[in-house]
Order: structure tokens, then sequence, then C-alpha cells
């Protein structure tokens, strides 16, 4: 198998901590720092519209709150997972139960939002600890995209002691030294280009390259706010750069469930 996986958090507009809360907020663009979900839900159509026209599924982790504020229907043909319930800390949430209500609300959101379970999860700030992950197989999930790896010319898929399948995000560095992972934001924010994502995947010559990204994202920036119409072309023109250059090496788009079930129809 080389595969790539795009990946997609669909959760509210730049979200940040808030000190003493549990639920996060968005960034502060003159109105308070509640949570907004207006840019992530016109990146989301915006990148639906992109996959589809390259024939092309994507794993989507959704946030409960941010699908009851949005259109999910676009999202019909693609894989929904679970992304917490109101982008909390998992890791800060303490007890079994406390994550157990987390995580029931985020797959009854999917369930009501698209009709289907969902069967892949990834935390909110990519911080899952072990009883988070020990409680997964509870609510049917079956796959964790929760952890960055070392990038390597392997990166095959696990499968941990409980039976979920652990396919995370790769990161390394590039040829100059710097830190690089295939988290797509510093892209967005016009500090990377295509084809460094590119690059980087080309080292892996077995296993899943799994990209991700933001909804909102597309069309808001983290620092410089939101985007201009040319901007926001350009930023999906540099996102379907990546896709192609992935299948252009040989790559082989998959869902997230694609690839959790491709492995387990491998030979013991």
């Amino acid at each position: 198998m080389r595969a790539f996986c795009v990946t997609v958090d669909l959760d509210r507009d730049v979200n940040i901590l808030i000190p003493g809360a549990v639920p996060a907020g968005s960034i502060d663009r003159g109105s308070g720092t509640g949570p907004r979900f207006s840019s992530s839900e016109r990146g989301l159509s915006l990148l639906i519209d992109l996959f589809d026209r390259m024939g092309m599924k994507a794993t989507f982790f959704a946030e409960a709150a941010t699908l009851k504020a949005v259109d999910a229907g676009v999202m019909s043909g693609h894989e929904v997972g679970i992304h917490g319930a109101e982008h909390e800390d998992l890791t800060q949430i303490k007890g079994a139960d406390g994550k157990r209500a987390v995580l029931e609300e985020a797959v009854a959101a999917v369930k009501d939002a698209v009709g289907t379970a969902p069967a892949s999860f990834r935390a909110p700030y990519m911080r899952a600890d072990e009883e988070t992950v020990g409680l997964l197989p509870e609510f049917g999930i079956k796959a964790d995209s929760s952890r960055y790896a070392e990038m390597s010319r392997s990166l095959m898929p696990k499968r941990l002691d409980n039976g979920i399948w652990e396919i995370p995000v790769p990161e390394g560095t590039d040829a100059g030294g710097k830190k690089i992972s295939a988290y797509l934001w510093p892209m967005h924010e016009s500090k990377r280009r295509p084809e460094d994502y590119v690059r980087m995947a080309s080292a892996m010559e077995e296993g899943a390259f799994v990209l991700a990204t933001h909804t909102w994202h597309i069309v808001e920036s983290r620092e410089r706010g939101i985007m201009s119409e040319t901007e926001i072309g350009t930023n999906l023109g540099n996102v379907r750069k990546v896709l192609e250059g992935m299948e252009d090496i040989g790559m082989r788009p998959m869902t997230i469930t694609g690839v959790r079930e491709a492995m387990e129809k491998r030979p013991v």
C-alpha cells in the first residue's frame, strides 16, 4: 500500500483555548472570542467542490458544535469522523466519565448530521491521552489520527492493543533542515509551497501519508484575518497542486476508513 489520506478538521473558526473554560473559542476579530462558524462553513463548501471535481474522497473530523452550525449535507459521500464536542482539550478533562460524555456527544452529532456512525477520531489540538484512546472502542471508533509520527520510508498503520488502528500525521525535516509536518496550515499562511509537501511524501515507499487541514483555513488566515477572493483562489489552487502532486508520484487517495479496512484484509 502506498496511499495518501486527505483529512480535514471541521471545527470552529480559528479555534483558541480560553483560559479557565473547557469549550474553545475563536480568535477575536473585533466581536470577542465566542465561537464563530462562518469561515468553517464557507471553507467546507469550497473544499467539497474541489474534492468532488477531482473525484477524491476525504475524511472530515467534525466537531459536534460545528456540525450543528453548518450544512453538513454537503459531505455526503465523504467520510465523517469525530473531533470532540466543543473542541475541548481532552487531556485536561479529568476522569473517564467526562471524556465519555464528550465522545458520546460527538458520535451522536455525526449520526444526526450525516446519518452514519463514525468510525474514526482525531482529538482537538492533536492531544489524546491513553485514557481517551482506550475509550474509543466503546463508541464504535476503529481508527485514530491524533498523533504525529516521524517521517520515514514506511508509514504503515499500527494496531494498538485495544484494536484501534493508529494512522498518524507524519512530520520530519525538509532539505533545509526545517521542521515540516503534513498539516497544510503553513501553506495557508504563505510560509510553505505545495511542492514542499509533495517532496516530503515522495520519501514514503509504503504506508499511508496523512495530509491534514482545516475548513476555516481555506478562507481565513490566523495571522491576517479573512482572505480576499484572490487569496482564497490561490489557497484552493495550492491545495489542488498538493493533491495532484501526490497522485503524480504514484500515491493512491484513500479515506482513513479505507486505509484501515485495507490493513484489516492484509494476511497476518
